[in-house]
């Protein structure tokens, strides 16, 4: 029995080192690649030159190309007509002009007179390149520190999925940075550069802080006239309304008495 127990756990030792081996072929065997939008990406087989009789590429496991013996490509119908060109140098195609859609799992088979290869896959991301950089600023004047509030935005146009590194001035990282500057500090620089995995660019702004900035903070004193004057604004209205009426009354009283003399 106890023999017959470890025959039994032996053959699932070697079983499972089998299936680990392969697993670890497959991820060795498996590329992840990032092309930006409109670049091209070459796919050959791993084979030495000459030795191919046959290949075969296919895209999420629908053929698009294929070769044979005779050096002769074929392209099926596919989302890469006229975007795939041959490779004669050496057995390979190249699909062109890459877009978002074509995002996806290629795969390449292969044979020749050396036995056959594993099989390639690359797991493809096809991302929007950045195509510029705006930063966005806001500055409003505080009397209380005798400063500016900054407020700067930076954004990235054209990509998704984008990170951002300030430099400069100040440092971090994120769309949004907020600080304090002081007029003594003069003009400083911030640079922001955004990327993503197919791309990179940079802007960069100047800022100084001034207490005529347009963005002034309003003072405190004025603030609170304003709230005086609303708060006061029904007294005031129904003392004006009695002024009048007694104008008015007034008016009309030296008339009569005006009318009495001249009688007289």
């Amino acid at each position: 029995m106890q023999d017959f127990h470890g025959y039994t756990v032996s053959i699932s030792g070697v079983l499972l080192f089998v299936l680990l081996q392969g697993v670890h072929a497959v991820l060795a065997n498996q590329k992840t690649v990032i092309r930006a939008r409109g670049s091209s990406l070459n796919f050959q087989p791993e084979y030495p030159d000459g030795t191919v009789s046959f290949a075969e590429w296919n895209f999420n496991g629908k053929k698009f190309a294929d070769y044979n013996s005779n050096r002769n490509y074929s392209f099926p119908e596919s989302q890469f007509s006229g975007r795939v060109k041959e490779n004669h140098d050496r057995v390979g195609v190249t699909v062109q002009n890459l877009q978002p859609q074509d995002s996806g799992t290629f795969s390449v088979v292969a044979d020749g007179t050396r036995g056959q290869p594993p099989t390639q896959t690359f797991k493809v991301y096809i991302e929007d390149p950045i195509t510029a950089v705006q930063i966005g600023k806001n500055q409003t004047w505080r009397l209380s520190t005798n400063s500016c509030d900054v407020d700067v935005k930076c954004a990235a146009l054209g990509a998704e999925s984008v990170s951002y590194l300030w430099r400069g001035y100040k440092t971090g990282s994120g769309a949004q940075l907020q600080f304090s500057l002081s007029p003594a500090e003069g003009a400083v620089t911030l640079n922001c550069t955004a990327a993503n995995n197919v791309s990179s660019s940079s802007a960069t702004e100047t800022l100084s802080c001034s207490s005529e900035h347009p963005g002034t903070e309003a003072p405190l004193s004025v603030l609170k006239l304003i709230s005086s004057l609303v708060a006061a604004s029904p007294y005031l209205l129904v003392t004006i309304i009695l002024g009048v009426k007694c104008y008015r009354a007034r008016g009309h009283h030296n008339r009569q008495y005006a009318v009495t003399v001249i009688e007289e």
